[in-house]
């Protein structure tokens, strides 16, 4: 008699952050002919937007002039029965999800030059007011900038959590990173990506043992006095 067994599903492994190098290739890609689809590769690495949310962006998102982005939509398909999908543009599924950010220097230079006499209502990625770019088709094109950029090929979501991490080693402090993520509560940002590396785990044990050192070589140079 043969029995049936239903496995559990495989869980998706926590995505390895780009590393310094990968980013660096990347930010060169992109500043040798920048497009605002290829920016948007710089939205996920640099401001850590989700994908729907760098499709769901309008030019009259950007104060270029004050130098932050609101995050005030986003895209995404959603099934209709039947086998069906279609593409909605809805507003973000929380209210910390609708956040503005500041964007850096460097990203607002290539910003200004990219905007031209676009409209407000015109869409980020789709350069047109009918209609804003859907997040497969995005991700065919990120799929091909990771590959011409020599960058190991990885989901977008890595580009957020290259983000997320790249803030912590240098010392954001978690609740600002929960609201530049746009997280419910910092809780949520500690579970998804506070995962130290063994870098940063040495430096921090070093950091903090550091001072027991000295005060037993007080104490053995007081003992020998």
């Amino acid at each position: 008699m043969e029995l049936e067994v239903a496995l559990p599903k495989a869980v998706d492994k926590t995505p390895v952050p780009l590393s310094p190098a990968e980013q660096q290739r990347l930010f060169q890609y992109v500043q040798e002919n920048p497009t605002p689809r290829k920016i948007g590769l710089l939205l996920g690495l640099e401001l850590g937007l989700r994908i729907g949310e760098i499709c769901g962006l309008q030019w009259g998102d950007f104060d270029l002039k004050l130098g932050t982005l609101k995050i005030n939509r986003t895209v995404c398909r959603i099934s209709c029965g039947n086998g069906h999908t279609k593409v909605v543009i809805q507003t973000p599924k929380t209210r910390t999800s609708r956040r503005e950010i500041p964007i850096p220097k460097q990203l607002l230079i290539v910003l200004k030059k990219l905007r031209g006499n676009a409209s407000n209502s015109t869409w980020f990625l789709s350069g047109n007011e009918s209609k804003p770019t859907e997040p497969r088709c995005y991700r065919k094109s990120i799929r091909a900038y990771l590959k011409q950029a020599a960058v190991r090929q990885v989901r977008p979501h890595a580009l957020r959590h290259t983000f997320a991490t790249t803030c912590l080693q240098a010392g954001c402090d978690v609740k600002t990173l929960s609201e530049l993520l746009g997280h419910a509560n910092a809780n949520i940002t500690l579970q998804r990506y506070v995962h130290s590396d063994l870098t940063r785990k040495r430096r921090e044990m070093n950091r903090i043992f550091s001072h027991q050192v000295s005060m037993r070589g007080r104490k053995s140079m007081n003992l020998i006095e």
